[in-house]
């Protein structure tokens, strides 16, 4: 700031200006500056950390174990001992304006930017529940009061640039739960994750692209980018999970498809208008319900399973490997199991480390026709799960459609010379026209807790579960035309 004389006013005294020429106020006596309050906000914002910072009783945080207690900017940053924080730890909190007659949340002050988890899909993502939070000041979402699960389609997601804690739990944020417990115990740092889902009543994927979910994700991206500005810090998105299946009741099947690929054009269309890098879609492959295990739809998920058609999409774990209450919906320990294995594929592939299930390609008669070879590829060889985890029977998940002479699988096994390949052999020669061989799809409808596809094919991957169980990364299911 410098002071300038103007000698084209009446009155004696002094302009201020700052560096840039701006006229920031008036000084009459050489003692008295009148500047504006938003000036004197704006000067102290652009103050280096180190000048801008000042002590402050912690009495303003109201009854919390804080100290070292500054102001910087618009935020108070202080170290606490916070429940839930695994121990003292530093934490922000936004200045109190004097009209605002709520206090802000405490979140986690850390370091680097600002990750977002984000979600996009039908009703089923929406589904929340009242679980622990892990992560109460590290996993956060839009200051809108609307919680994590979004405004669900029946309303308009406003700007804002307003951080809140979750007051209930997502997909999304024990997706992001799970990657912070990862990073803790390997002694890695603990960044702010933004988790935030967009979901309406979509009856088809075309509606879904231009209806309310996707203004409302529109703006979801462009809050997490001012939410990350307003700390001082760049944004980055993780994720961006696609989960619209059995919702779409009306697309055919290459509709579907070519609909999935030009809502994920629009979302990295959308991502490079905020400067945002191109992102990583993941999603469960749904593997329907107890009794709901086909569908054009649910066959429509192989093509994306090897067809990306450029993006960086990516099947984190089949649906048929998690349990379902009677509506069809995963129990809680499922939705625990879900977050896991998402959370594998997402610090994976974000690492530059692959990451895909096991996906079947091609099926073709043998010299023996007897026997069908259904090649595939994996992470590793295959894996036929002789302990059948998930009871898929004798034919481990394997069934033949279209098939006039009733063949019946009497051996299943991987190939020893090829171990990326099944070698299934039957009773006698299947034929039929259209004969296709089916992998995790069109079972019988069961009662067990279950979806009704299930198999026993997997590569060597192994997670150990917070439930108590081990997860595999299971072979993806599939339709295929035999030759």
């Amino acid at each position: 700031m410098k002071k300038m004389q103007d000698h084209g006013t009446a009155k004696r005294g002094v302009l201020l200006r700052a560096k840039n020429g701006d006229v920031i106020g008036f000084d009459d006596t050489g003692l008295r500056m009148n500047l504006s309050d938003s000036v004197i906000a704006d000067i102290h914002r652009r103050l280096p950390v180190g000048q801008g910072d000042a002590a402050i009783d912690p009495a303003v945080l109201g009854d919390v174990d804080a100290w070292n207690l500054r102001q910087r900017g618009d935020w108070y940053v202080f170290s606490a001992n916070l429940p839930g924080a695994q121990g003292p730890r530093q934490f922000r909190r936004a200045v109190k304006a004097e009209f605002d007659a709520s206090a802000p949340d405490i979140i986690a002050d850390t370091a680097g930017a600002v990750y977002g988890l984000l979600a996009l899909g039908g009703t089923r993502r929406a589904v929340t529940a009242h679980e622990p939070m892990s992560f109460p000041y590290h996993v956060v979402t839009t200051g809108d009061d609307l919680g994590p699960a979004g405004a669900a389609g029946t309303e308009d997601v406003a700007a804002t640039p307003v951080i809140q804690k979750l007051t209930e739990q997502t997909r999304d944020s024990l997706i992001g739960d799970e990657i912070l417990r990862g990073r803790l115990a390997d002694h890695r740092a603990l960044p702010l994750i933004y988790a935030r889902s967009e979901t309406d009543s979509s009856a088809c994927i075309g509606n879904l692209s231009q209806g309310a979910a996707f203004a409302n994700f529109r703006q979801t991206v462009a809050n997490l980018c001012d939410a990350a500005r307003s700390l001082g810090k760049p944004a980055k998105v993780l994720s961006v999970g696609l989960d619209f299946t059995l919702e779409d009741v009306v697309s055919t099947a290459p509709d579907w498809t070519r609909g999935m690929h030009a809502l994920m054009h629009q979302i990295t269309d959308l991502f490079a208008d905020h400067g945002l890098r191109k992102p990583l879609f993941t999603a469960i492959f749904d593997a329907g319900t107890a009794d709901i295990s086909d569908s054009p739809i649910l066959r429509a998920q192989w093509d994306l399973a090897w067809n990306k058609g450029g993006h960086d999409h990516v099947y984190a774990a089949p649906g048929y490997m998690f349990a379902q209450d009677p509506f069809g919906r995963p129990t809680a320990d499922a939705r625990l199991q879900m977050a896991e294995m998402e959370a594998s594929a997402i610090e994976a592939r974000n690492s530059d480390a692959p990451w895909a299930c096991p996906v079947l390609l091609l099926a073709e008669r043998e010299d023996d026709a007897s026997v069908i070879r259904c090649r595939g590829e994996a992470l590793g060889d295959f894996v036929l799960d002789a302990d059948d985890p998930l009871n898929a029977g004798d034919a481990c998940g394997f069934r033949f459609e279209g098939d006039d002479k009733a063949a019946k699988i009497i051996d299943v096994r991987v190939d020893s010379r090829d171990r990326n390949d099944v070698l299934i052999t039957c009773d006698r020669p299947p034929k039929g026209k259209g004969l296709m061989l089916c992998y995790a799809l069109g079972h019988p409808a069961s009662d067990d807790g279950m979806p009704a596809n299930r198999g026993t094919l997997r590569d060597g991957f192994a997670r150990n579960s917070a439930t108590g169980t081990t997860l595999h990364r299971w072979a993806l299911p599939a339709a295929l035309p035999v030759h």
